[in-house]
């Protein structure tokens, strides 16, 4: 069917301001044809034009979206969420739900010794599969047990993790105040519900959430904790999850016009796909995305996992996307990713009821999971905006590509702060990144070298620009790796100081690093 009359009609439609249905275009443009394949040859121009769309019987609804302001968070709103984050757990409301679907689940008491045990066998199937790697990797979720050792075991620490993002999200810049998300590879509703969890504590903001899992007993479990789960009055719109495959779904069966799309922990469970496909796969989704659109990867924080979510997202960035956090390219060159392992750490949630029961027999460790660590990257289809001082000055600092040339020199240097303190408290050990390097380059501070001018790098947030005066190169041959010596004749500061709008903050609540500049 030939498109220019049908894309002038829909243009004329939707600029008139008006609800429409799509049979009405056909009609204008003298056309007949099925709504259903009209849709999919038009769906590229729904996401174009900032339509929204509704199916209603035998046809398609269409609307303009109403356009809505970036959610600013107040005074308020951030020490509410401060206040959370300082001894972060799952909400009690979703905690009994949960505890409730596995009594309508298994028939039994939640907290039943025969419930507890298949829900360990469960976990530990599932670490098991997990750390394989490569095409061996089969992490699957077709059992009953197998969701609720999910809920159970990865649940409580995911949900946290997701309201930690979001807030940060909210400081970049990139929440509205009413919002269009969809949640690939949604699982049980981890996601879904954290937003609904973090919009009732701020307030004044709502969403429509859609999800696409192709798990049906994962889908289960989500309608089951939607419908149980107490949702913020009127602000929030948990819509039925679509039942597919992320390779496989077709465009047109998802929202146009998004503001931001979420793949959490799902693309190191797609073992049979490269880098590449992934890389890929991103940038299909992206074409629903509206203009200020926002995509979020978040994958685990083992090496493996991590690196491999760098390679993905440069074959992404490749292609149409502009990678915004957390890594900074200082000289405006690309990085290359291959041995990039960069992840976030944040303080650990406190046990759920259950996650105590499981750990109460033998080997309890084995079922205790509430350490929150995470590689994630944020890409969206407009590039950052310009950082003045980027990109560096040759005179003034060095590229980290070129420490080769100045081992055993003092030198100045400039890098993105890529890790919480990998080391411990007598030696403080900061990767450091460019965006030139092929090689890991870590900043050293002993604690006897720590002083008022060099103990910025503390307090740096994770994806900020940390700037270096008088600090000694040196290569570590047993690693690989350059080591920046930052000693008591060292400075260390943020560069530019406020650069960021959002604080992607590895140590704990936002509110420490001001303590810290005090």
């Amino acid at each position: 069917m030939p498109l220019r009359e049908l894309e002038e009609a829909l243009d004329a439609f939707a600029n008139a301001g008006e609800p429409f249905l799509l049979s009405e275009v056909l009609a204008r443009a003298g056309k007949k044809g099925h709504i259903l394949h009209t849709a999919e040859a038009l769906w590229p121009m729904f996401t174009t034009l900032d339509l929204v769309a509704e199916r209603v019987p035998g046809d398609l609804r269409l609307a303009k979206r109403p356009s809505s302001p970036q959610k600013t968070l107040t005074l308020d709103e951030r020490r509410r969420l401060d206040a959370f984050f300082r001894k972060p757990e799952l909400p009690p409301g979703i905690e009994a739900c949960i505890q409730e679907y596995v009594h309508a689940k298994t028939g039994k008491a939640w907290n039943d010794p025969s419930v507890l045990q298949k829900i360990r066998r469960a976990i530990v199937s599932q670490k098991d599969e997990y750390w394989r790697e490569g095409e061996k990797k089969r992490v699957m979720y077709q059992k009953g047990y197998d969701v609720l050792g999910y809920l159970a075991y990865q649940a409580p620490v995911y949900f946290i993790q997701a309201m930690h993002l979001l807030y940060d999200l909210s400081l970049e810049g990139c929440l509205k105040q009413h919002m269009r998300v969809l949640d690939l590879g949604c699982g049980p509703g981890v996601v879904p519900l954290a937003i609904s969890s973090f919009l009732e504590r701020i307030g004044g903001c709502s969403a429509e959430i859609y999800s696409v899992e192709k798990s049906e007993e994962f889908i289960e479990a989500f309608r089951f904790l939607a419908d149980h789960v107490p949702a913020p009055r009127g602000s929030v719109t948990l819509h039925p999850p679509l039942n597919a495959d992320l390779v496989t779904v077709p465009l047109s069966c998802l929202p146009p016009s998004l503001d931001l799309i979420v793949l959490q922990n799902v693309l190191n469970e797609m073992s049979g796909h490269s880098p590449r496909e992934k890389g890929r796969l991103v940038c299909r989704f992206a074409e629903a995305l509206s203009p200020e659109g926002s995509i979020l990867l978040v994958e685990p924080a083992d090496m493996v996992n991590s690196m491999d979510l760098r390679v993905v997202v440069h074959h992404a960035t490749g292609s149409g996307l502009f990678l915004h956090a957390p890594c900074r390219f200082l000289w405006n060159t690309q990085c290359t990713p291959d041995r990039c392992w960069s992840f976030v750490e944040k303080p650990p949630i406190h046990a759920t009821g259950l996650m105590e029961a499981l750990a109460s027999g033998e080997e309890g460790y084995r079922y205790r999971n509430t350490d929150i660590k995470y590689s994630f990257a944020l890409l969206r289809k407009v590039p950052p905006n310009p950082v003045p001082g980027l990109p560096l000055s040759p005179r003034n600092y060095a590229r980290l590509s070129a420490l080769h040339r100045h081992i055993n020199r003092r030198i100045n240097v400039a890098g993105v702060v890529m890790s919480g303190n990998l080391g411990d408290h007598k030696t403080y050990v900061i990767k450091i990144c460019d965006g030139t390097t092929k090689k890991p380059v870590y900043a050293i501070l002993p604690s006897y070298h720590l002083s008022h001018e060099n103990s910025a790098l503390l307090s740096i947030p994770y994806g900020s620009i940390a700037e270096f005066t008088s600090v000694l190169a040196r290569f570590n041959e047993k690693h690989h790796a350059y080591n920046l010596l930052v000693s008591r004749e060292s400075r260390v500061k943020e560069f530019p100081a406020q650069s960021r709008a959002a604080d992607w903050n590895l140590t704990g609540p936002r509110e420490k690093r001001n303590k810290l500049k005090k």
